[in-house]
């Protein structure tokens, strides 16, 4: 990358990633706010779908946020990176499809951009290789460790197609998508200016250590 993120330039990276998360676990929080009632456009079927497709994009995120994993500093380069995110990630909703109609399709497919955070971590194409990859990694990480912990919790069976049609899909969203929430705005923020500062600090370090080595 040619330049390091600032303190600015992190907080609205973070609050960009965070605030599609803050819809989603509203349309779950609005059903335990108030008393059964769906947010307009949405319905126990709808937050069925969104859990269904999110297993499914937790499941196969390794392969979606692969090619995060890789630097690439000239513009064809991203572009390449870019098209193989989308060719991946075009591979799940598929798949998507055939267990859960159109409307697992549509949903895996933003869930995969907005869990990860890999669609803004190519807008924000600022952030260096070693910030980009340990989010990648930390994000999928944490949405499998958190999805699992929570049907373990709440003694749900492991197929997810057996409770995603009852009430017990609403509570689960709404935890799940909170503790990702948190994470975004509690946890990656200093995570995120932390990695870029030590970065940033290698850079200089080498550039100086480059400037003895001509002057010596």
């Amino acid at each position: 990358m040619s330049r390091l993120a600032n303190k600015q330039q992190v907080m609205a990276y973070c609050l960009a990633s965070s605030l599609p998360l803050l819809v989603v676990a509203q349309l779950f929080n609005y059903p335990l706010l108030f008393a059964g009632s769906f947010f307009p456009g949405s319905s126990l079927a709808v937050l069925g779908h969104v859990m269904h497709a999110e297993f499914l994009a937790a499941a196969s995120g390794i392969l979606v946020v692969l090619p995060l994993l890789f630097p690439a500093r000239a513009r064809s380069v991203r572009l390449l990176r870019f098209a193989v995110f989308m060719v991946f990630g075009y591979c799940g909703a598929w798949v998507a499809y055939a267990l859960d109609g159109s409307a697992g399709m549509i949903y895996y497919s933003l869930l995969v951009f907005l869990t990860f955070g890999g669609g803004m971590l190519f807008v924000f194409d600022w952030l260096s290789h070693v910030t980009r990859a340990f989010l990648t990694l930390l994000r999928w990480s944490v949405a499998i460790f958190v999805y699992v912990s929570l049907q373990l919790h709440l003694d749900l069976d492991v197929d997810i197609a057996q409770w995603r049609n009852t009430s017990a899909v609403i509570p689960f969203g709404a935890l799940f998508f909170h503790v990702l929430l948190a994470c975004e705005l509690l946890v990656y923020p200093l995570l995120t200016w932390y990695l870029e500062n030590n970065v940033r600090q290698e850079q200089q370090q080498e550039k100086l250590q480059a400037v003895a080595a001509r002057l010596g």
